[in-house]
């Protein structure tokens, strides 16, 4: 089963996470009453929150960095003194060697979304967000019904970007946003979108689609922004015009010696210094310069609705919260070495995130996803010190709101994009 699964609960940035009175009750896969519900694990060392009935980890506190789970009054929170003592994986926070990658605009690596079969009835687009914005990776496929220009449907400040909603849309763009909210099979709405588009816009649409036919692009919209660039620009298919495309590149390397199963509890020996380097936009850059520091894990889950899988995180030894925050996934059974497809559909068993954290760990956005490929060498998924995984790879980066290869803006409620950068 190919998912994208977001694991706020997984981000144990070295903010704040509490309650004074933690109860031996409330336990991870114990029973809950009222959704929502918050409470400290038994040990302090997580804030557990009521997901359909069951207690699911929000947030791990750092126990090997002093923090621990505490309630401030009307929230709980991580609290701890920092990760001062913290010093074996310091000194490399200037490892920005791929950052001469950002000229890398050739697109050729994304593949997988070859299952979309034109703007009308995209298909293809449908397994592109998945559940991103699961945070308990129960399943939720709202965006299954994102097809095509799907973003240019949504962009009305669910990402906080509400300076690019002025700019005025392509006439194209209009017909292709009307068809969107078709049905994929409602033929007759599809064609009324196109008998009350403009005369320009209907003579963009027609263009747009001639170029696809005559360089056999059957749709896929990779082939349409490298074949059809000025139409596909036309009718929408670049997104928001205030991303570059792509967004910027990102370099994997990583050699973990062990699979770690609590994130709380630290030792130097199941830790390396980074995993992913790279940068995004016009400033951004993968690891914050002005850190004391990053460490980069690879751990275990095992869903009790879902399936086993292994998030390899990057964070900062800073006491406060720093960002971006960088994070792998992959399923157990797909952790195999050999070549592995990055990206956000289907016939992708691996995502990349860059994510946004707020002062209380929780994410906040998206800065971009990876489209591209792996190669694992060496793979073993036992949790422990026989667990392996080195990886190693180059990736595209691309904004929720300005990704080509599916369709444009495919930001939504659930997907929610950071401002640019």
């Amino acid at each position: 089963m190919k998912k994208i699964i977001v694991t706020t609960f997984l981000f144990i940035c070295l903010a704040s996470c509490g309650t004074d009175d933690a109860d031996l009750s409330y336990e991870e896969g114990g029973s809950c009453g009222v959704q929502g519900e918050e409470q400290c694990n038994g040990d302090k060392s997580a804030i557990l929150i009521c997901q359909n009935l069951v207690w699911t980890v929000k947030k791990l506190c750092n126990i090997n960095f002093d923090e621990s789970c505490r309630f401030t009054g009307t929230v709980y929170s991580c609290s701890g003194s920092g990760d001062t003592g913290d010093t074996g994986n310091t000194g490399d926070t200037g490892d920005t060697g791929n950052t001469g990658n950002t000229g890398d605009t050739g697109n050729t690596g994304d593949t997988g979304n070859t299952g979309d079969t034109g703007n009308t009835g995209d298909t293809g687009n449908t397994g592109d967000t998945g559940n991103t914005g699961d945070t308990g990776n129960t399943g939720d496929t709202g965006n299954t019904g994102d097809t095509g220009n799907t973003g240019d449907t949504g962009n009305t400040g669910n990402t906080g970007n509400t300076g690019d909603t002025a700019s005025e849309k392509e006439e194209c763009e209009k017909i292709m946003d009307c068809m969107d909210l078709c049905n994929s099979s409602d033929t007759a709405c599809m064609q009324t979108c196109y008998d009350n588009g403009s005369t320009t816009g209907k003579t963009d649409y027609d263009a747009f689609w001639t170029c696809d036919s005559t360089n056999s692009c059957d749709g896929v919209y990779l082939c349409q922004w490298q074949k059809c660039n000025a139409n596909a620009i036309l009718c929408g298919l670049g997104g928001d015009s205030n991303y570059q495309i792509p967004y910027g590149t990102a370099t994997i390397s990583g050699n973990f010696t062990y699979i770690v199963t609590d994130e709380a509890n630290l030792t130097s020996s199941m830790y390396i210094t980074q995993f992913i380097t790279g940068t995004y936009g016009t400033s951004g850059n993968l690891i914050d310069p002005t850190s004391a520091g990053t460490y980069a894990y690879t751990a275990s889950k095992t869903p009790t609705s879902d399936d086993p899988y292994l998030i390899v995180y990057q964070d900062y030894k800073d006491s406060i919260v720093k960002n971006p925050v960088p994070y792998l996934i992959i399923d157990k059974a797909d952790a195999t070495v050999g070549t592995h497809n990055v990206g956000l559909t289907a016939d992708d068993d691996t995502q990349v995130f860059i994510a946004e954290m707020d002062s209380s760990g929780e994410m906040t956005c998206r800065h971009a996803f990876g489209v591209g490929t792996i190669n694992i060498t060496t793979v073993n998924t036992t949790a422990g010190s026989s667990g392996r995984l080195s990886l190693t790879g180059t990736l595209q980066l691309y904004s929720p709101k300005a990704a080509p290869i599916y369709g444009g803006d495919i930001s939504d409620s659930t997907l929610i994009a950071c401002d640019p950068k």
